[in-house]
């Protein structure tokens, strides 16, 4: 029987050969109180020397980075959601406009903001751990998964078998990249530089 963690779920840092292991960690979001500022993003870059993304207006939103991959470790999408003004949604206060006829509250439209921060998973069965034939990702002891770069031969096997478009090559030498939860910050007692800057606490760490 595969190792469990004091909650049931399968340990995967003890499969790994980690004994007397420190507790499993990772990242919740909160959508709900992300301000979209992309600190996080920024952060990110800075502390694990990330190269920029360039300037390119992508014609999306406020958004120059686009999706996750070698070079953008944690992205904050910013979604444009429509919704009939007057109506009442989840999370949202009761309209102001209740006085105004129904026919023109009807016609009125407006947008509302969704701030989705998304970042590696650091899947408990990982596909891209599972397809590398050199060793190059590997499970840390606090449950994560990392890339060696030195180790890394740049197949690309692990790209195709993410499944959610995480891990990605970088064009420049075909190694791969993503992100590791600030592995280096993590011996040091430290929580990952995202969650640091984030300044609403939307990164629970």
């Amino acid at each position: 029987m595969p190792p469990k963690s004091p909650s049931g779920e399968r340990d995967p840092a003890s499969i790994s050969g980690w004994a007397g292991h420190p507790d499993r960690v990772g990242f919740f979001t909160d959508t709900s109180i992300c301000i979209g500022c992309k600190a996080c993003e920024v952060a990110c870059k800075e502390w694990n020397n990330v190269p920029d993304d360039g300037l390119n207006w992508l014609g999306q939103s406020y958004d120059h980075s686009g999706e996750l991959g070698a070079d953008t470790w944690r992205h904050v999408q910013f979604i444009e959601q429509r919704k009939r003004a007057g109506t009442e949604d989840e999370g949202l206060d009761a309209p102001l406009l209740e006085h105004l006829p129904l026919a023109q509250l009807e016609r009125e439209q407006g947008f509302r903001w969704l701030m989705a921060s998304d970042v590696c998973k650091h899947c408990t069965s990982a596909a891209c751990l599972d397809v590398c034939p050199t060793g190059a990702l590997f499970r840390t002891e606090f449950g994560t998964v990392v890339v060696q770069a030195d180790v890394c031969n740049g197949c690309g096997y692990c790209v195709p078998a993410c499944p959610f478009g995480v891990i990605d090559q970088r064009k420049d030498d075909g190694r791969v990249w993503k992100c590791t939860l600030c592995y280096d910050r993590l011996k040091g007692g430290l929580e990952p530089a995202c969650a640091q800057a984030c300044p609403t606490a939307s990164i629970q760490f």
